[in-house]
Formats: C-alpha cells, structure tokens, sequence
C-alpha cells in the first residue's frame, strides 16, 4: 500500500507518517522492485492506534516504549491521568490569577511577578514547560520557502567565490585531505543538532570548506584537467574557481525564477534534472570555447547543479508535503 493511500485511510499527513517512522513507532516494509514504502494493513492498524493516542496527549516516547513492550497500555493511561491532574491544577492556578487580575483592574504596566500565587514550585514547573515549548512559529508561502532557500544557497555560493579569488591558487596545490575530514565531521554533526546558531556556524564552515573539497577533487582528477594540445588554456587557477562559483549563483536565481514563473517547477524531479542538463551544456560551451576547460567544466557543474536542484526539489516536498503553505519553527 502506497503512503497516498495510507494517508486517506488513516486520516494523517505524510509528514506525519514519515515522522512517525523517523522516530521508530512503524517500520513499513521496502518494495524490493523501486524500494518504495510499502505499508500493510498491520502499519495502517498501527497508525490508527498511534493517532488515538496523540489525540489523547500521550507522548511520543511513552507510545515508543509500549510498541517496544516495555511498558503496558494501563501504564501508559495512568501517566497520560497524572499528567492530566497536573495540567488541572496549573491551569486552575493560571485562572485564579486571570480573575484576580480581572476583578483588581491592575493596568499592565504594573504587573509584576507578585501577582503569581505563593505556589512556587507549580510557577516553576509552568515556566520551565512555557520555556521549553517556547519557540516561534512561523507560516511560509512556498515562495517565500523558495525566497529563503535562494538566499541561503546564494550565501553559502558568495562565500566559496571569495574564498578562491582570494586563495585559490594556493588551495589548488594543497594535498591533505583534512578538508574532506572536516566536511564529513560537518555533515555529520548536522544531525546531532537543532541549535540554530550551530548550524549556521556549521553551514559556514561548510561554505568555507568547499572550496579546498572542490579543489581537492580536481586534483585527484588529473586526466579532466589535461590536455596535449594547449595546456595553459586548461589549467585550473584561482580566478577559474572563482568564477566557477559565481555561475553557480547564476544557477541558483536562476531555479528561483524558473520557480516564480512556473508554479509547477519543482513537483517534478526531471524538471530540475532537465534544467540542470541544459545549464551544464551552456556553460561547458562557454568555458570550453574561452578557456579549453571542456571536461573539468562538464563534471564540475553537472554535479553541483544536480545536487544543489534536487537538495532543493526534495526539500521544497518535504517542507510543503503538497500542501498550500509551510510551517516552519525556529529557536528564539
């Protein structure tokens, strides 16, 4: 059964049901044909359970440990009740100090933290669970999605055409591999983290350390940069780099316009694929024609719109799972 299917039978989003999945309450089985989901009357059973349960407010971790048969499904209802008593009270606080405030007329700029009850410890537990649920929310259009994922390629591209106008020549006759140490350390730690301020520093490193990777990787490359018939017009310098990265930058507004004038644009892959074929084609032609780089060209930018269009392709659907708008959560 096909997650489209799931999803009107269950009632749930597919992005609730690979989330689901993500965090280990289902296991669907893989077509061993095109290795798609495929999901059995036991998942859709499953499911329907799970969405009970969230209706009901039992946690993730709680329907994690009673699918693992860790726990019992009376346990389970006896924490969800002791839960819920808790919530009564804190809520019953919350409303006795709402009347209070209501019924003294205290205008707002005088309020302060004495007009909380003498329950410190149940203040505490509120503050703690507000602090911690604390997170802004914001809805995006799937333009402004495409507007803000422009943007942060475009950075990350800047920077990598600074590096190498700036250091480039130096770079392309490096010959450690610490560079492509750091980006798998990068790439890695990217999963082991949601601190917003990390992953910028993260995706800064990144953007730095791709030049060096990029460099590095020509230069394991020695047959697509040679040539028997005019080797000063195929060797690679810094201002090559460098300019390499800025069309690039081209490329991405150029997925970005392509998205703004055709709706459709990014609902399917070989769309992208077509458009990352012809813009390598255009560009080879030019470096080819003006520099005699016709192979490293080729390979180079193949690659890098490839990846950069479908990265962006699969994160648009991930991010909208077909839906009009896009919910998104930062840290304050």
């Amino acid at each position: 059964m096909k997650i489209k299917d799931v999803e009107i039978r269950v009632g749930i989003t597919k992005a609730n049901i690979r989330y689901y999945e993500k965090e280990g309450l289902i296991f669907p089985e893989r077509n061993d044909v095109n290795n798609y989901r495929d999901y059995s009357e036991n998942d859709v059973a499953l499911l329907e359970r799970i969405k009970v349960l969230r209706v009901l407010g039992v946690p993730i971790s709680d329907i994690r440990l009673l699918n693992n048969g860790d726990i019992t499904f009376s346990e389970v209802l006896l924490r969800r009740l002791e839960t819920l008593g808790d919530e009564e009270k804190n809520l019953e606080a919350v409303k006795r100090v709402c009347e209070n405030l209501l019924q003294s007329s205290l205008p707002y700029n005088a309020v302060t933290e004495k007009v909380l009850e003498n329950s410190s410890d149940s203040w505490s537990s509120q503050l703690r669970r507000i602090i911690k649920e604390d997170i802004t929310r914001e809805i995006l259009t799937p333009r402004q999605f495409n507007i803000n994922l422009m943007v942060f390629l475009s950075w990350g591209y800047f920077i990598c055409a600074a590096v190498s106008l700036l250091w480039g020549d130096m770079l392309l006759n490096y010959s450690g591999f610490i560079p492509l140490l750091l980006g798998l350390v990068c790439y890695a730690a990217t999963y082991f983290t949601a601190d917003m301020r990390i992953l910028i520093v993260l995706f800064h490193i990144t953007a730095l350390n791709l030049v060096p990777e990029t460099a590095l990787l020509f230069m394991a490359a020695p047959t697509l940069i040679a040539s028997n018939t005019n080797p000063a017009n195929t060797s690679i310098s810094g201002i090559h780099l460098g300019l390499f990265w800025i069309m690039l930058i081209v490329y991405v507004l150029l997925l970005y316009l392509l998205s703004e004038v055709w709706n459709g644009f990014f609902n399917k892959a070989r769309y992208v694929v077509v458009t990352a074929c012809s813009y390598t084609i255009i560009m080879t032609l030019l470096a080819g024609t003006l520099a005699g780089l016709w192979m490293v060209t080729a390979t180079g930018f193949f690659v890098f719109t490839l990846f950069t269009g479908m990265n962006w392709f699969h994160s648009f659907h991930r991010a909208c799972q077909g839906c009009n708008r896009v919910r998104i959560s930062v840290m304050c």
